[in-house]
């Protein structure tokens, strides 16, 4: 188990074009500002390359059941932004017969969509969204703009309040404008990095991003190669970024290394080699959670002579305190990418993607029993670049790219999902 090689029928790179806590820390995304002294400190460990003996090899069935959402109002379409509010999702731009400019706000509470006001940047695709507690702030992509004939990276954004249904526009980036790149919220900002430029050259900087002060602060150089299709995942105090290819078609190279950036500091550090193993670790448009301690990623794509490319079905945590990863026992799952990923608190649920066509299945993996749980069926047909969030203890799907769709062409785009309860 690891990867396959069955021929490549498409590309789930579509996304791409488009201190410290003491021991564990929490999400970012689940707190509000956070406020305070920071203590640094500085571990050393010894990294073990480990093949759990868990009890993997029995794979169960979650129980949960699926039910569907109603209408957005929206037109079907991937390639969007999209973040989780804790109390349900909202979901802005993104492509279909052209980048959008439109979104909608879905309440789990009451099953209800509710369209957002007029936003002051033009309609794209391939940006970044974050939710800093109270607000989505909304970076990046391609799309029309003044002085570009067609398609254009761009580097502005805007900031929308849920609350008064408003929006505001944030200063310009210092940066190029790019797409696919990764964006995170860690205390009260904003951390943007990598990515690809206008012509598709993928970058390796960043800046970070203060929504008090309306101003953008350069990263320095990451010890990291430029790069897309990459993950970051953030702690509560730290930014994690791992894996991605050097160009958004397939020819490029794939990364198995990481680093780690701490605002506090404003300094990188670079993250234990992935686990030696018969396969390769290399790949990218894989899916990750941050659990609390520590930084699962699974699946994707990577490139061996035999295959080009290779779709995954192998993972690994990676232990933030002791700068170690820990393979994951093998999942019932099929290789592939594109697909996302939730933390509920408990278990990573990963769904949907991409292999030799787009997947409508999935499965959790608890990590303190490294043991896999299938999903039910779902009653949505096969995607790719789906919205998948975490929200009022449930998991919320919609949109993406599929079979039966509609959208730029036939057989593209969906606009309709579904909401999975999973019980104990």
């Amino acid at each position: 188990m690891g990867v396959s090689c069955p021929e490549h029928a498409g590309s789930a790179k579509k996304d791409a074009v488009a201190a410290k806590q003491p021991r564990r820390e929490q999400s970012a995304n689940s707190r509000r500002v956070l406020v305070g002294s920071l203590a640094l400190v500085v571990l050393a460990a010894a990294v073990v390359f480990l093949r759990p003996s868990g009890g993997g090899e029995k794979n169960t069935a979650a129980a949960g059941a699926w039910r569907p959402m109603p209408g957005a109002g929206l037109a079907a379409r991937t390639d969007f932004s999209f973040v989780s509010t804790g109390l349900g999702m909202i979901v802005w731009g993104g492509n279909g017969d052209g980048p959008y400019a439109d979104g909608a706000t879905y309440d789990i509470a009451t099953s209800a969509w509710k369209p957002l006001s007029a936003a002051p940047i033009s309609a794209r695709r391939g940006h970044s969204a974050v939710w800093t507690g109270s607000s989505m702030i909304v970076f990046g992509g391609r799309g029309r703009a003044d002085g570009c004939r067609q398609i254009c990276a761009l580097n502005d954004g805007a900031a929308y309040d849920p609350a008064t249904d408003r929006w505001s526009p944030i200063a310009p980036a210092p940066l190029a404008g790019r797409g696919g790149h990764t964006a995170v919220w860690i205390q009260d900002r904003m951390v943007v990095w990598g990515g690809a430029v206008e012509g598709g050259a993928a970058v390796g900087d960043g800046a970070s991003y203060d929504p008090a002060t309306n101003a953008w602060t350069p990263l320095p150089a990451a010890p990291l190669e430029p790069r897309v299709s990459h993950r970051t995942v953030a702690t509560a105090h730290r930014m994690l970024v791992w894996g991605g290819s050097s160009e958004v078609e397939e020819g490029g190279k794939y990364f198995a290394d990481g680093a780690i950036y701490s605002p506090a500091t404003n300094s990188w550090t670079s993250m234990a080699p992935y686990p030696q193993t018969t396969e390769p670790a290399a790949r990218d448009t894989f899916s990750s959670v941050w659990t609390g301690s520590q930084m699962l990623v699974w699946g994707g794509y990577g490139r061996t002579e035999a295959c080009r490319p290779c779709q995954h079905d192998d993972g690994a945590a990676y232990d933030l305190d002791t700068d170690s990863w820990t393979l994951m026992t093998p999942s019932p799952l099929s290789g592939r990418g594109g697909h996302r990923a939730v933390w509920t608190g408990k278990e990573m649920v990963v769904w949907g993607g991409f292999s030799t066509t787009e997947l409508n299945d999935g499965a959790a993996y608890n990590p303190a029993t490294d043991t896999w749980s299938q999903l039910p069926g779902s009653p949505l047909l096969p995607r790719q670049g789906q919205a998948m969030v975490w929200a009022g203890g449930q998991m919320v799907v919609w949109g993406g790219h599929g079979p039966h769709g509609e959208g730029e062409t036939r057989n593209a785009n969906h606009d309709d999902g579904a909401v999975l309860s999973l019980r104990s």
